[in-house]
């Protein structure tokens, strides 16, 4: 006969009990309480970290608004005096007996030497500033003219000297040859049919706005073009040509961007004396490695690779125009009126027809 097996004690006693001991539970508190103290520990350190960032940003926004109330200032501020500096320089220039007689003001540059003078218990305080212009005299030569002034608003200005003139520096060296940036871009040299296109181009320029829709292959029916009138392209050169390099480094020979040269001459001159004027421009021509190239765009030199197709339309399709029907309203003269409308108003309420004859009876 077999025996029974008698159970633990130990394992009575937990299958029985509401609540299993757990051996973590000591351990909490002691766990609550090392969390609170770091958070103790730290809390000043996060304290002033956001007062920091918080002074930062609030510094950056007075910042800014000086650096804006000081820039209109000193817009503000190198305008005062102007026309009566440019004023005395003219005058000056305009004198029998001046030596830049017949000399015109160019432009007018701006500020120098900017002073405050602080007030004195006998005088107040001014503003002392130098205008700056450039002078062109008729032999065509360029000088800067400055005018010093005097600003206070109690007193108004004052032009406290005659102008002084002296040369222009040169410019830039002459063997400088600064070139445009050809990044991505290959140098190419422009086919026959490619000139013949650019060619085709010019002569549209110089003509009625529909050749020149024509020459650029636009088929946009909203587009419209502006020519050039009273002159007529008599030759064009092309000077320099690029295309955009491909992923393989090789150059994309269906897209060209050259440099052009246009020599334009008055309508009404002679053909034996033509007096040419030379323009450049950078052109955009579409299917240069075809036997049918087109210009679609143009540009002020330095401008070819960033041009696009058809850019130098305007687009008319009349949207801008027209009105909303719903928004007209009948004239003057006559028509229906607006009080026999039988829609209520966008607000609500009564009819107007309505409202109108309750005031009639």
């Amino acid at each position: 006969m077999a025996t029974k097996r008698r159970r633990n004690q130990v394992d009575d006693m937990l299958d029985t009990a509401e609540v299993v001991p757990n051996a973590d539970a000591a351990t909490r508190p002691k766990r609550r309480y090392r969390l609170a103290r770091r958070a103790l520990v730290l809390s000043p350190f996060m304290t002033a970290f956001c007062a920091l960032v918080a002074f930062i940003a609030i510094g950056l926004l007075i910042q800014n608004m000086q650096a804006g109330t000081s820039a209109a200032d000193e817009v503000s501020a190198s305008q005062t005096g102007r026309i009566q500096a440019e004023s005395a320089l003219q005058d000056w220039l305009d004198e029998d007996d001046s030596a830049f007689a017949e000399s015109t003001i160019a432009s007018w540059d701006g500020v120098s030497n900017t002073e405050n003078v602080e007030a004195t218990e006998d005088e107040v305080g001014y503003q002392l500033a130098t205008h700056d212009f450039t002078i062109r005299t008729p032999e065509d030569t360029y000088y800067r003219a400055a005018v010093r002034i005097a600003h206070t608003p109690s007193k108004g200005v004052k032009v406290t000297s005659t102008p002084t003139i002296t040369p222009i520096a040169p410019t830039a060296v002459a063997d400088w040859e600064p070139e445009e940036p050809t990044e991505g871009w290959s140098e190419v040299s422009a086919s026959g049919p490619a000139t013949d296109a650019i060619d085709s181009w010019a002569v549209a320029l110089t003509s009625a706005p529909e050749d020149l829709k024509l020459a650029t292959r636009d088929e946009d029916g909203s587009h419209v073009y502006a020519t050039l009138t009273g002159v007529t392209a008599s030759e064009t050169g092309v000077s320099g040509a690029m295309s955009p390099k491909t992923r393989q480094g090789g150059a994309d020979t269906s897209t060209l961007v050259a440099t052009v040269s246009v020599q334009l001459a008055p309508d009404d001159g002679e053909d034996g004396d033509q007096a040419a004027t030379t323009v450049t421009y950078d052109v955009l021509v579409r299917g240069a490695d075809t036997a049918a190239p087109y210009v679609t765009a143009w540009g002020p030199a330095g401008s070819g690779t960033k041009l696009t197709d058809h850019e130098n339309a305007t687009s008319l399709n009349g949207t801008v125009d027209d009105a909303p029907s719903e928004k007209l309203q009948p004239s003057d003269g006559g028509g229906e009126s607006p009080l026999e409308q039988t829609g209520p108003s966008d607000s609500g309420g009564a009819d107007p027809t309505t409202a109108t004859d309750a005031e009639e009876s």
